[in-house]
């Protein structure tokens, strides 16, 4: 499908245009690597050492860190489960009040997110996290496949595949370190990003 729109599109002849021969290659996203030649590999990527905060913004913070939800259930401030009964009223689709940011979302299976992050407060409570993400909430595009989820990828269609459908190596992977998959998140048709 992706190469059909690549080539109805006419993507291809761009290749042939002379303005861009010397042009420099540009590589997104950058990614910055966190290990060094000749380091061993890390026994996990998200280690407390590696966290990084964002700039704030006017003086304020522009969001939660992972390293502000992580804070708050070292110190028994917050649970996971807290926070995702704080955050489903904002991003649940099923329900008469929808929140504005609920457009956002095009599922979230209810159950599940509770189900992850009452397992994760366990953790917490018994002082042994999986690491710096356990109960950290996150969402994915639709374009991802996860079990129990539609994939829709932007369109009126369901892409699901059947019902053993596995979710994507880095859905499950954030999963193993006990971070909480709230929902999946609205795309446009096909990732064409049209706006």
């Amino acid at each position: 499908m992706q190469y059909l729109l690549w080539s109805n599109a006419g993507f291809g002849t761009l290749r042939n245009c002379k303005e861009i021969e010397d042009a420099d290659t540009r590589f997104d996203p950058t990614v910055i690597s966190i290990q060094q030649p000749g380091d061993d590999a890390p026994d996990s990527y998200t280690n407390i050492m590696s966290l990084r905060r964002a700039p704030p913004k006017n003086g304020k913070p522009r969001f939660y860190t992972i390293e502000d939800f992580h804070n708050a259930y070292k110190s028994g401030t917050l649970t996971p489960s807290d926070v995702a009964e704080a955050l489903l009223p904002l991003i649940r689709r099923d329900i008469a009040q929808r929140s504005p940011h609920s457009t956002s979302f095009t599922e979230s299976r209810i159950e599940l997110v509770r189900q992850a992050a009452e397992a994760s407060t366990k953790r917490w409570k018994t002082g042994k996290p999986l690491g710096i993400l356990d109960g950290v909430p996150f969402a994915v595009k639709d374009d991802l496949d996860v079990k129990g989820y539609k994939r829709h990828i932007g369109t009126s269609h369901d892409y699901t595949g059947g019902k053993d459908v596995e979710t994507s190596w880095c859905v499950r992977k954030v999963e193993e370190e006990g971070a909480i998959l709230i929902g999946k998140l609205n795309m446009h048709e096909l990732g064409s990003g049209e706006s």
